[in-house]
């Protein structure tokens, strides 16, 4: 018998993501859509609409016989109807590549409850890619540390999701500081390593807190969106948006610092600072048309994510263990 699992034990939690967690959010891929059926650039067979004409699911039109047409698709009854050869056009239905960009820097080692960013960003890529998976397209992934990358190819395969899943609880569990030892890559690097590797017709859906997607990132972004269909999905904690009224303890997991947030003009620079930081990611996503949606690491996950990709739903989901 199949284990109900609810909504409620779905939601990742805590410093560090861990793997049967996020294997877990496979029980809502069914609810979820990435994103609507529509006309695409790619050219491998699966389930979305494309321009290109042949033998498909989906009949188009009819149309007189032209040379090089393959004769198997000859509509006999229109040809004897009017005395006339005419051929049958189908609309191929052809799957597109998802790509699932995580950004697992050391800025994203960061939580005030709930969950931390890093955590959060690990458990939508995670029922991202079994969203996608579910509806037959090729998952693959790019996971961005402060040194490096890690590729997983694009395949139709759950395989490829948990090579991802094991991919990201592996170097969130190397964080140990919002701050990094060194110079983390900005993420204008990633974004042009995902123009790299990506075919076209991609989609792609970067999970980030944005803190550094500004004016730098504007030309990978616009060689980005001639090609491939981009999300951003930026996650962030309310402390990083507004000091609380009372004092605050900071710590780095390694050395402690007092704030004092009972500052009235310190918390108003800090607000308007960061009001000012979002805007200008929002409107640099406007520029490119860019959805842009906003992820809160202390609230619930899932009704987030049911929120932007599916139907709101409550109760109880089935899965098996």
């Amino acid at each position: 018998m199949p284990t109900v699992i609810s909504h409620t034990e779905l939601n990742p939690r805590g410093a560090y993501p861990e793997v049967t967690p996020l294997v877990q959010l496979r029980a809502i891929a069914r609810q979820l859509q990435l994103f609507k059926p529509h006309l695409a650039k790619s050219d491998q067979a699966g389930n979305l609409l494309t321009r290109y004409r042949g033998r498909g699911m989906n009949f188009e039109e009819v149309r007189d016989y032209q040379p090089g047409d393959d004769v198997r698709t000859i509509d006999w009854r229109v040809t004897a109807r009017t005395g006339k050869t005419h051929t049958k056009l189908y609309q191929e239905e052809r799957e597109r590549p998802v790509v699932i960009l995580v950004d697992l820097r050391s800025p994203m080692f960061f939580g005030s409850r709930q969950a931390f960013k890093s955590v959060a960003a690990s458990g939508i890529a995670a029922a991202l890619a079994w969203a996608g998976l579910q509806n037959g397209d090729r998952i693959g992934a790019l996971l961005y540390s402060d040194g490096d990358f890690e590729t997983v190819r694009p395949r139709r395969s759950h395989h490829a999701v948990l090579s991802m899943i094991h991919g990201t609880v592996a170097r969130a569990g190397a964080l140990r500081s919002p701050v990094p030892e060194g110079t983390a890559q900005p993420l204008k690097q990633l974004l042009e390593e995902a123009r790299r590797i990506t075919r076209p017709g991609s989609a792609l859906f970067l999970i980030s807190d944005c803190h550094d997607l500004n004016e730098t990132c504007e030309q990978p972004l616009y060689l980005l969106g001639r090609h491939a269909d981009l999300q951003v999905l930026r996650i962030s904690d309310p402390m990083e948006r507004e000091l609380p009224e009372q004092s605050l303890t900071i710590s780095d997991g390694r050395q402690r610092t007092f704030l004092n947030a009972g500052n009235r003009p310190l918390r108003e620079h800090f607000a308007d600072h960061q009001t000012q930081a979002r805007a200008e990611v929002a409107q640099l996503c406007r520029r490119h048309r860019l959805p842009l949606l906003d992820f809160d690491n202390t609230r619930p996950l899932v009704p987030a994510l049911l929120s932007y990709y599916g139907q709101r739903q409550k109760g109880r989901v089935g899965v098996m263990r």
